[in-house]
């Protein structure tokens, strides 16, 4: 065994690269390309009622001219937010008009909250801010949709079952890929809303009361309100996922010049609304302008040795050849390696599968890791977790890896609960897993809606789950967006 701390990875930005992405970005701004599409006025839509529309109209423009940082011996972590604008940071502004606010009637509101149950109130909810969402698109130019729904109506579909939403992030914990398994039908009103809105490629803009109107406070179905950032954070991770839904390229990950050009596929499995299909979700290619590729992949099964999902090997190398062809389209030339990041086991055909489309290709490197939860924990000398980044090599195919621990940059550990290490398994590869490793701890810094850089999951494995989440609201036949900005 051999136990070391890799070093935090750093992140480029406009002028400059940082460990920190909230720092970056304030330090050295957006990054920027020979061809700069870097959005620098952000037409933005509302759907709401009247008094949220106000609210987070309000709130946009008050913190537009920046957050003072919250009062910590902690500063690294609690920065204050410089501002939304042409002459800040991000160089970009906001701008609205009547025309693109869609405001729904209080009655209509207060009619899903009194006659339905939580599962009918979800759908015809659902049905309301996209009718009016459809319509901003229809009729104006409108780059994002902010749908601010109000708090009566969250409570009474109980946000314990509804996704976090942009400025709010929960506690993210890693898992093994038990997605598959038969729950009881609860419907999320976030995820629904996503999935029904794909069509109008325009992306959505989730927010929560408590994000811009500290009065407003949610309760989940224990009775125990809500946690939220404080209000500088909450600015920092809407404001950055705002800007990159605009089409910006917030930052992005370092690469040597000597490094080969990688394709990271992350591949992960969900269960259809009526529980009877297990399909396959893919999040593919985060490249240089930090673009993230989504595909839907064919129906698993759950193997009755292993109780987990598998696909078959046509359909695992089609999944893999699509990822790949993507990959070629966008850059005009086909990676030097490919890393395919699974949160399940690899039985035979889908190793088989994998190996056959790179083959295909002429591919020359390859690594095909399972990623999941260990059950092993390490414990340090007094009160505080494992350094993020510590890395314990178990054996020639096993590794454990901290990407949630005590953080010598925010000089603290900043979760609530105990973290946990992933296990890296190594099926099939070609590089050593020290760098498989340091790989997997920089794309945990590439989730957009988070400024806090030290996420649970590689981004790989992020997406394709929450993208599975909403897919599950989409038939079969429905036509899905490929890019990342739309499910996030």
């Amino acid at each position: 065994m051999k136990l070391e701390l890799l070093p935090e990875p750093e992140l480029e930005f406009g002028a400059g690269k940082h460990v920190d992405i909230r720092f970056g970005i304030k330090s050295y701004g957006p990054v920027t390309f020979e061809v700069d599409t870097s959005p620098k006025e952000i037409q933005v839509g509302f759907v709401g009622t009247s008094k949220t529309i106000q609210g987070v109209k309000d709130w946009m423009k008050d913190t537009a001219l920046g957050v003072p940082a919250k009062a910590s011996k902690k500063p690294n972590f609690f920065p204050a937010f410089p501002g939304f604008g042409k002459a800040s940071c991000f160089q970009c502004g906001w701008l609205t008009a009547e025309r693109l606010e869609r405001a729904i009637p209080t009655r209509d509101i207060n009619r899903v909250i009194t006659n339905t149950s939580k599962a009918d109130g979800v759908r015809q909810a659902v049905e309301l801010f996209v009718t009016e969402c459809r319509y901003l698109t229809e009729i104006a130019t409108v780059d994002v949709i902010i749908c601010a729904p109000p708090v009566e109506l969250l409570n009474h579909l109980d946000p314990t079952l509804i996704t976090e939403a942009e400025g709010e992030t929960r506690e993210e914990q890693p898992k093994e890929d038990d997605d598959t398994q038969e729950e009881p039908i609860q419907l999320d009103m976030h995820d629904m809303l996503k999935a029904r809105c794909l069509s109008l490629r325009k992306p959505i803009q989730f927010i929560r009361p408590a994000t811009y109107d500290d009065a407003l406070k949610e309760v989940s179905g224990t009775g125990r309100r809500r946690h939220l950032q404080d209000p500088a954070t909450r600015a920092w991770n809407f404001y950055t996922a705002l800007y990159y839904k605009a089409g910006g390229t917030p930052w992005r990950l370092r690469r040597h010049v000597s490094d080969f050009e990688t394709c990271f596929v992350g591949v992960s499995f969900y269960r259809s609304l009526d529980q009877q299909i297990v399909s396959t979700s893919v999040a593919q290619v985060f490249n240089e302008r930090g673009e993230g590729m989504i595909l839907r992949g064919g129906d698993a099964e759950v193997s009755k040795e292993d109780r987990q999902a598998h696909l078959s090997e046509p359909d695992m190398k089609a999944l893999l050849l699509r990822s790949l062809t993507e990959f070629d389209r966008e850059h005009r030339h086909p990676p030097a390696r490919v890393v395919v990041h699974k949160s399940s086991g690899f039985n035979t055909a889908e190793l088989t599968g994998c190996n056959a489309a790179i083959d295909e290709l002429r591919i020359k490197g390859r690594d095909l890791l399972v990623i999941r939860e260990s059950s092993l924990r390490l414990f340090r000398t007094g009160q505080y977790p494992p350094l993020r980044g510590t890395f314990l090599e178990l054996d020639s195919r096993r590794s454990l890896l901290y990407t949630r621990g005590s953080t010598p940059f925010y000089q603290m550990y900043p979760g609530m609960y105990v973290p946990r290490a992933l296990e890296i398994e190594a099926v099939d590869t070609e590089t050593p897993a020290r760098t498989l490793a340091q790989e997997i701890l920089a794309l945990t810094k590439m989730n957009w809606n988070n400024t806090q850089f030290d996420s649970a999951l590689p981004i790989t494995l992020r997406a394709a789950r929450q993208v599975g989440g909403i897919l599950k609201y989409a038939s079969k036949e429905a036509e899905i967006t490929a890019s990342y900005s739309y499910y996030m």
